[in-house]
């Protein structure tokens, strides 16, 4: 039986080993034929570069060309807006001096409107007047042939000289009294034309008000058209002077070390066009290799929160698990409980009975009241024993209950400290996000003024620096979310989470450092984020395993 056990062993040995050779050569062929994709990508991309750097010269040119028509453009534009200009002012003056000219003839008409408005007002006052005057005349000389007709009358009748006297002065009273009340009207009429006169006057008031008030505002923006052309004459004369001075100046003249200036701008313009192509290039490559590691984040999150529902699974079996062997000792203890019924019943039996038969036995009292002394012990002795075995369950229920808390606390521990692992994960993916998004933006120009100003070859050994201080950076920048979501978690979990950031910043930084040690200077940058894209999963794999591994030994502890 030994030998065949030794056997089988032997046999599952040699079959693990050839799958693990199986294993390494499938890992070699791998790595062989990433690096074989890698050179080709390589070689892809600088065909890429070279192909994009012709196009974008093409473009450079082809965009000085469309500039140059493009300022043809503008000049004749500049032309055609400046004539429009003209002929615009132009016809604005023509529409003052056309307004101005209508402004006078409608005052002129007004006036001469207001003239006839005043000599008509005079003409119906007068012609109002008069009828009165004829109506009062019409009366007074129909009263006065009436009373020429009553004195003739009188006259042929026999009257008295006074009663004729008085009849005299009675009619020079009444033709005083006409004359009194003809003074009376005229006063009325002067009256009248006089108002009429001074509405006239007031209407001239007025209307000269307003045309002092126009010409006010003529002179005004006479005043202002003035200004306007000295200020544009100034300019005009100090753009005349400086034209003057430039076509004196004879450094103004084009010479050939303007022409050198202009080559050399459109050296450096092409030089930097390909410069620009090849940092799109490369930002490209980075934004790629952030995407990977947040995928790979994201990943990692959504395994750290399928293990911690696979830990409450297990927490649920154990809990049910509990349940039936709780179960099971409350039927034992129930059985035990009928058993305990039964014996009582059948003591109670036979002490009936021992009752019933005592005037029988009355021989046997000495052994009887021996045996029910040793009962009554025995009885007290059950009762102490019950006793201190229901306190001893009363401790026992109390420190599984104790237990089941302190489990519950510690499975809410572990969940959220599952949770929290997980949320951090998603946050440093929503960072790396919005890194992505905002970043490139802000940092556009700091590697071109650096490439331009940093020539010596004395800064070639900066990049592991600034690898350095960045990974640092970029770990202490992760490492604040972490610290801040620890706090919101209970107490006891602040060691694990701290442990948890230790591990992950001890591996991380050695991978972002590891890719510039043994590579050549001119590749240096780019090497090291094809590295970071490579060793960087793995770290995250690591540090997934050793969470992986520390977790589950949390409940144990």
């Amino acid at each position: 039986m030994e030998a065949d056990v030794i056997a089988d062993l032997r046999c599952k040995l040699k079959e693990v080993e050839e799958e693990r050779l199986k294993a390494a050569q499938y890992g070699l062929q791998l790595v062989e034929s990433q690096s074989e994709l890698q050179n080709q990508l390589d070689k892809c991309r600088n065909e890429m570069m070279t192909m994009t750097e012709n196009y974008e010269q093409e473009k450079y040119t082809l965009q000085r060309e469309v500039e140059l028509k493009s300022r043809m453009l503008e000049s004749l534009s500049s032309e055609c807006e400046a004539i429009k200009q003209q002929q615009k002012m132009h016809l604005e003056k023509l529409e003052e001096q056309l307004n101005r000219r209508h402004e006078q003839e409608m005052n002129e008409l007004k006036n001469k409107l207001e003239k006839l408005k005043a000599e008509l007002d005079e003409a119906r006052l007068s012609e109002k007047q008069l009828k009165h005057k004829v109506d009062h005349q019409k009366e007074l000389l129909s009263s006065k042939s009436e009373e020429m007709r009553i004195m003739s009358e009188r006259v042929h009748e026999s009257m008295s000289s006074d009663m004729l006297a008085l009849q005299i002065e009675l009619t020079e009273m009444e033709s005083m009294k006409t004359t009194l009340k003809e003074e009376v009207n005229e006063l009325q009429y002067r009256q009248e034309q006089l108002e009429l006169l001074s509405t006239n006057l007031m209407r001239q008031v007025d209307r000269l008000k307003e045309e002092k008030e126009e010409r006010e505002k003529e002179a005004v923006s006479y005043y202002n058209a003035l200004e306007k052309a000295r200020v544009a004459n100034q300019e005009l004369q100090v753009q005349l002077d400086q034209a003057l001075q430039q076509a004196l100046d004879p450094n103004s003249k084009g010479n050939s070390l303007f022409a050198e200036v202009e080559d050399r701008r459109a050296a450096m313009e092409r030089q930097f066009i390909s410069m620009k192509v090849k940092y799109q290039s490369l930002k490209k490559q980075n934004a790629f290799n952030r995407e990977q590691m947040q995928r790979m984040k994201l990943q990692i999150a959504t395994l750290l929160q399928m293990k911690g529902s696979q830990t409450e699974f297990e927490q649920q079996e154990r809990l049910l698990a509990m349940l039936e062997q709780k179960n099971g000792e409350i039927k034992h203890l129930l059985g035990e409980i009928r058993n305990l019924e039964k014996f009582k019943s059948l003591y109670e039996s036979m002490e009936s009975k021992s009752s019933a038969n005592s005037g029988a036995l009355e021989d046997n009292t000495y052994y009887t009241d021996l045996l029910q002394i040793k009962l009554d012990n025995l009885n007290k002795e059950n009762e102490s024993t019950k006793g201190e075995l229901s306190i001893q369950r009363m401790k026992a229920l109390f420190e599984s209950q104790r237990a089941l808390d302190i489990e519950r606390k510690l499975f809410a521990n572990e969940r959220c400290l599952q949770l929290s692992q997980s949320e951090n994960m998603k946050l440093r993916a929503r960072l790396d996000e919005l890194k992505l998004k905002y970043e490139p933006e802000e940092k556009i120009e700091v590697p071109v003024l650096k490439k331009r100003r940093e020539v010596l070859p004395v800064d070639i050994t900066t990049p592991n620096d600034v690898c350095a201080n960045s990974a640092v950076g970029e770990e202490v920048y992760r490492l604040s979310p972490q610290k801040e979501e620890s706090h919101s978690c209970p107490n006891n979990l602040e060691d694990n989470n701290l442990q948890l950031e230790k591990i992950d910043s001890e591996n991380r930084p050695g991978v972002v450092l590891s890719p510039h040690k043994n590579l050549p200077m001119d590749i240096q940058p780019t090497k090291a984020k094809k590295c970071v894209k490579l060793i960087g999963v793995p770290a995250d794999s690591e540090a997934l395993s050793e969470r992986s591994g520390n977790t589950p030994n949390s409940p144990s502890c």
